[in-house]
């Protein structure tokens, strides 16, 4: 199978060094914050594992968590104490292997995992038993691991029971850089493990910016999460509005503007260019905390400026790279609820690579960074709270 790399060293990268300057955030002042909020720690959990842990997915209802060791290349299933309840790795070939690597997980029902492998889609057992695989419901033309690492797949629940939505992206010889391209692609599918139906949602409105701008931005393609049901809240890199989406219903809920200041800032090329288009805000993530919603505002380091530097002997490790990340990578955090945009949250705890993990309970998790390497590792609760 092919696989596509799409300026991967870079953005991972600039994503671990977005802790640098998380602290200081973005100083204007904002004219149209109508709340005063702040992400309070409220506990912690303390797993002792020397190898580092990412967290895949966590499940409201047990309490349960999902996370992957990046160096064994098991996962580990634990309860909401940090026991590990079971720790399988299907990389390995046997019968559960599902191949070399995943592009997500997610917790599915109330005892197995859905996972998004390049060939295939999976059930597992919480033990790591393979219950299912299935074909994807398009032949993409390869797999790609994408900018900043949004979810790709979320289980959910419907009258017919659980299903996933799962963004696949066709990666075959269509000229992504096109009108066309734009107008009619569908990223995001909702597919019933059980029945074998899919269906594709989300779709781009015919106001939406990636269809009326006339140029190309970017591949268009959505950052989403779960709030509760089937009711996901999502937006896109260049967007101008955060959308609140029903995928059982397949339609939208409401569609909220994004205030005037923190609206992604960008310089599209012609369809057809080469060149690369000039992204300096953007519409990095979206996080669930409960029935509200998170926005990640982020600043990006100018083209010209990221040409310089990478013509510097280790780049990514030099003075002058830390202070471009320092000056441009600005991070402001947007709350909304379902209706309406709430206001900036306050942010002055350090962020981390993988990202915030959302919850449709009313914390998320966050993993916390040591200078020193330690033999356990903390993931703390983080709350939105009024100031």
């Amino acid at each position: 199978m092919l696989k596509y790399f799409k300026n991967s060293q870079l953005f991972l990268l600039t994503c671990c060094l977005i802790s640098m300057m998380a602290c200081s955030g973005n100083e204007e002042k904002s004219e149209s914050k109508i709340g005063s909020f702040k992400a309070e720690i409220v506990d912690s959990l303390v797993i002792d594992r020397l190898s580092v842990l990412e967290l895949l997915d966590y499940q409201s209802s047990t309490g349960d968590l999902l996370f992957a060791d990046t160096q064994s290349g098991d996962y580990l299933v634990m309860d909401k104490d940090g026991e590990v309840l079971s720790s399988f790795n299907p990389h390995i070939e046997g019968p559960n292997y599902m191949g070399n690597s995943s592009y997500g997980w997610s917790f599915y029902g109330k005892d197995e995992l859905a996972a998004y492998g390049h060939a295939y889609f999976y059930r597992f057992s919480k033990a790591g038993e393979i219950l299912g695989r299935y074909e994807p419901p398009i032949e993409a033309g390869g797999g790609i691991i994408l900018d900043f690492k949004p979810q790709r797949i979320k289980a959910f629940e419907t009258q017919r029971g659980t299903e996933v939505l799962a963004m696949i992206l066709d990666l075959t010889n269509r000229n992504r850089r096109s009108q066309q391209y734009q107008d009619t692609i569908d990223a995001v599918f909702r597919m019933n493990f059980e029945t074998g139906e899919t269906t594709t949602v989300m779709h781009k409105e015919p106001d939406n910016i990636y269809r009326t701008a006339g140029e190309y931005l970017d591949w268009g393609y959505p950052t989403f999460t779960l709030l509760a049901g089937s009711t996901f809240a999502f937006t896109h890199q260049s967007d101008s509005y955060l959308y609140i989406f029903d995928a059982e219903k397949n339609e939208y809920l409401n569609k909220i503007a994004i205030p005037a200041e923190f609206l992604p800032k960008y310089e599209g090329v012609e369809f057809g260019s080469k060149d690369d288009p000039e992204l300096l805000k953007i519409n990095s993530h979206v996080f669930s905390v409960g029935n509200k919603i998170l926005l990640l505002s982020l600043g990006k380091i100018p083209n010209a400026v990221m040409k310089e530097l990478q013509q510097l002997p280790r780049w990514w490790y030099s003075p002058e790279f830390e202070a471009a990340t320092r000056k441009y990578m600005t991070t402001d955090f947007l709350l909304f609820d379902q209706k309406q945009f709430l206001g900036k949250v306050e942010w002055d705890i350090n962020l981390n690579e993988p990202m915030p993990k959302g919850t449709e309970n009313d914390f998320l998790w966050l993993k916390r960074a040591y200078k020193d390497e330690r033999d356990y590792q903390t993931f703390l609760k983080v709350k939105i709270v009024e100031k």
